[in-house]
């Protein structure tokens, strides 16, 4: 009986039919190959010799699939749509082409014709460049875009507040200023703060600060923003940069609960510590908070007549490892400052200036045997490291040791959630030149985030983080693609079992035409 034999060369299948005979004169089996065709990449199917291929095009179809049915579960389609009637499609889809690519977005345009979208009436760099400015203007829109989406999240208990600095070339807008850049770039900044909800692990809503002023000082306006919204129940969870009292008395007259870590420059701090350093690293204070042991007290604070709740929190091995890599820094000093023989103090200060300044406190400076060499400030030191290894946190609410430390633990969220903005989505620096462009810039770059953030806590509930990064997952999707016939057929290409998996685990939803 014949049978049809796939020969692969180039990257193409070729078809021969095999038939088997005898033949006579060497009376033995033989078998004649018979050339049938191509097979069709696509539909599988015989394309005989002598007829021409069909043109098609070929687009990206799993990723926007899978961002899709992303932003209709979450309901970021739905309240973008009401919010931006005429521009939420573009706006959806330069959220999703940051995601998929993170990329700058003046090459969304490039993205989108090789890509399956149902958006067909072009979208060049200059419609790019005036989208972002009609969003930016449009302030009525973002607010009630940002209401809608903080009503969604309504299940979050718990709010982590943080600010990032994003820097921009531009020196046309007023926001951008010259501040304290976290990132050490020598370019002005703009503040971004971000309020990110817990436990939907999702970004509520965002605001904007001039580039100079300090976190501290960012809390009071985000507290009179946030009064719009529906955020009477939840407690805010803080770093130790936004402590004030004057922020902690707000908060607590406008009926808010806060978790919030306390500076070591505040002496009640210092005072917590010294009260309870001797009992502190006791066996029974001791907790596992995941596979790390933490000692623990819980007591209670007085700033300003007020009492609040105070979380005592000391890592004993942080302890250890702090004091050994400054020990090991104070060598090292101490070592390079001998080996040059300096005859002056004031050439050994200006050494230490330039190559270890954090380290100038800790040494005196003497002469010995006619070279100036340093000695250890042992006062200082210890100092240093009686407060290392330790963590005072301040609460509003009367929680149990290991819940406050978890909470706290969690607002890394945001920093992991700042560090995917600037590097996943290509936002770590600004090229818009005006106010309203930067505002639109930075709206989809939100969105994006949303969609983003939603991600990977899927994928660390599906334990995929072990296998995939997000651009890999996107990768994978991006290879499944949607053919275009030229008589306006559409074909799926074959779905591999990689992508089938990605899907099932991520969407509980596989792609069909």
């Amino acid at each position: 009986m014949p049978s049809i034999i796939r020969i692969e060369k180039n990257n193409q299948i070729y078809l021969y039919e095999s038939k088997s005979y005898w033949n006579k004169e060497k009376k033995a089996p033989r078998t004649k190959m018979v050339y049938l065709g191509k097979e069709d990449p696509v539909t599988k199917k015989l394309v005989s010799p002598g007829i021409k291929w069909t043109p098609r095009i070929a687009r990206d179809y799993g990723n926007i699939y899978l961002l899709n049915k992303i932003s209709n579960e979450i309901g970021l389609a739905e309240i973008l749509q009401e919010a931006f009637p005429e521009e939420w499609r573009k706006l959806l889809m330069c959220a999703f082409f940051e995601v998929s690519e993170g990329k700058p977005l003046y090459l969304c345009s490039s993205w989108l014709e090789s890509t399956y979208t149902d958006i067909t009436d072009g979208f060049s760099s200059q419609r790019i460049s005036e989208l972002l400015k009609s969003v930016g203007e449009n302030e009525y829109s973002r607010r009630e875009f940002s209401q809608l989406w903080a009503q969604k999240r309504h299940d979050d208990k718990f709010v982590v507040f943080d600010i990032t600095s994003i820097s921009s070339y531009s020196k046309l807008i007023e926001i951008v200023e010259w501040g304290y850049n976290r990132d050490k770039e020598k370019l002005p900044q703009i503040n971004f703060g971000m309020v990110y909800g817990q436990p939907s692990l999702l970004p509520i809503f965002y605001t904007l600060y001039p580039g100079s002023i300090r976190d501290v000082s960012t809390l009071e306006n985000v507290l009179q923003f946030l009064a719009e919204f529906p955020f009477k129940k939840v407690t805010f969870i803080m770093d130790k940069g936004f402590y004030s009292r004057d922020n902690l008395f707000e908060m607590k007259s406008r009926g808010l609960h806060c978790i919030m870590a306390l500076p070591f420059t505040v002496d009640e701090a210092g005072k917590l510590i010294e009260k309870h350093q001797k009992e502190i690293d006791d066996i029974s204070k001791a907790i596992r908070v995941n596979k790390q042991v933490l000692y623990c007290v819980k007591d209670k604070i007085r700033i300003d007549h007020r009492i609040f709740n105070a979380y005592v929190y000391f890592d004993k091995r942080k302890r250890l490892e702090a004091e050994e890599r400054l020990v090991e820094k104070l060598m090292e000093a101490e070592e390079k400052i001998q080996r040059r023989q300096f005859r002056s103090s004031e050439a050994v200060r200006s050494y230490l200036a330039d190559h270890c300044d954090e380290l100038r406190r800790f040494f005196h400076i003497r002469r010995e045997n006619g070279a100036f060499v340093l000695r250890r400030e042992k006062g200082s030191i210890e100092n240093l490291l009686m407060q290392t290894g330790y963590l005072v946190i301040l609460s509003t609410r009367n929680m149990k040791i290991r819940d406050v430390i978890l909470l706290y633990r969690n607002k890394d969220c945001v920093e992991k959630c700042f560090d995917t903005m600037k590097n996943e989505l290509s936002t770590n620096r600004l090229r818009v030149h005006s106010r309203e462009s930067m505002e639109g810039r930075l709206f989809i770059s939100f969105l994006a985030l949303i969609l983003l953030s939603w991600i990977h806590k899927r994928m660390r509930e599906k334990d995929l983080t072990k296998r995939y990064t997000v651009d890999e997952v996107m990768f994978e999707m991006k290879k499944l693609k949607i053919i275009e016939l030229k008589e306006g057929r559409q074909v799926l290409t074959e779905i591999t079992k990689s992508q089938r998996d990605l899907f099932k685990q991520l969407i509980n939803s596989v792609p069909e035409l």
